[in-house]
């Protein structure tokens, strides 16, 4: 068994908070692409598990208000939006008092029934931003803050095609990622357990190309940031 391996099941023994024996053999041969469910099923159920901590910690919308302000101004006025990984509804209350029209989509149930009591206006679903149930062309701008770097790469990059489909041409995308040097579980507190792979600038910008979307602005908070914050327009066709 390899040491990765070794940690995925000792990781996921503390996440389902149950006595049920895990076959260790089975984890241990998993594939890439089943490997990548159990790290995704891991992160939704550590959200779903400290949704309520997690909202009251990151409801100031002022760390993103500047990026909210400038997506606003590269939008048409009353545009169709999709926030892609809504957690609990904060910046879709805040696009929606702009006057546009909201829609969200994330895979924690307990952060979207949260987003629905703070935005009745918005239009909230269960999905997956791999495989977004939208049709072509359905939006003038999409957010997606915090979200991709939870996938694999290959992930990543299907989600951003995903991205392209659904926005008109020229349409807007912003995403945002957390820069890391390496994959792997990140702990915050005893319970609130994330996958994390890793991803670089360089990174982000190709997955961007290779899905049709031409970055158009790119800035961290500082130098010593490890976020990462992209605008870009989807190319037409």
């Amino acid at each position: 068994m390899t040491r990765r391996s070794s940690s995925l099941i000792a990781t996921l023994r503390q996440q389902i908070h149950t006595e049920k024996v895990i076959d260790i053999m089975s984890i241990s041969l998993l594939d890439e692409e089943q490997e990548a469910e159990w790290f995704y099923s891991g992160t939704i159920s550590s959200y779903d598990r400290c949704a309520a901590s997690y909202a009251a910690q990151n409801d100031s919308i002022s760390e993103v208000e500047d990026l909210l302000t400038f997506f606003d101004k590269e939008i048409p006025c009353a545009a169709s939006l999709l926030d892609a990984g809504c957690g609990h509804g904060r910046d879709a209350e805040y696009l929606s008092s702009l006057g546009h029209t909201v829609h969200g989509i994330d895979r924690s149930e307990k952060l979207l029934r949260m987003a629905r009591e703070r935005g009745p206006k918005s239009h909230f679903v269960e999905g997956d931003i791999r495989s977004l149930p939208f049709r072509d062309r359905s939006f003038d701008g999409l957010w997606m803050n915090a979200v991709l770097h939870h996938l694999i790469p290959p992930h990543m990059l299907q989600a951003l095609t995903e991205c392209h489909r659904v926005l008109k041409p020229s349409g807007l995308l912003f995403v945002s990622v957390h820069l890391d040097d390496s994959s792997g579980w990140q702990t915050k507190g005893q319970d609130f357990v994330r996958y994390y792979a890793r991803i670089s600038g360089a990174m982000l910008a190709e997955f961007l190309r290779d899905a049709r979307l031409t970055p158009v602005r790119m800035t961290s908070r500082s130098a010593e940031s490890r976020w990462l914050h992209c605008f870009a327009r989807a190319h037409a066709g």
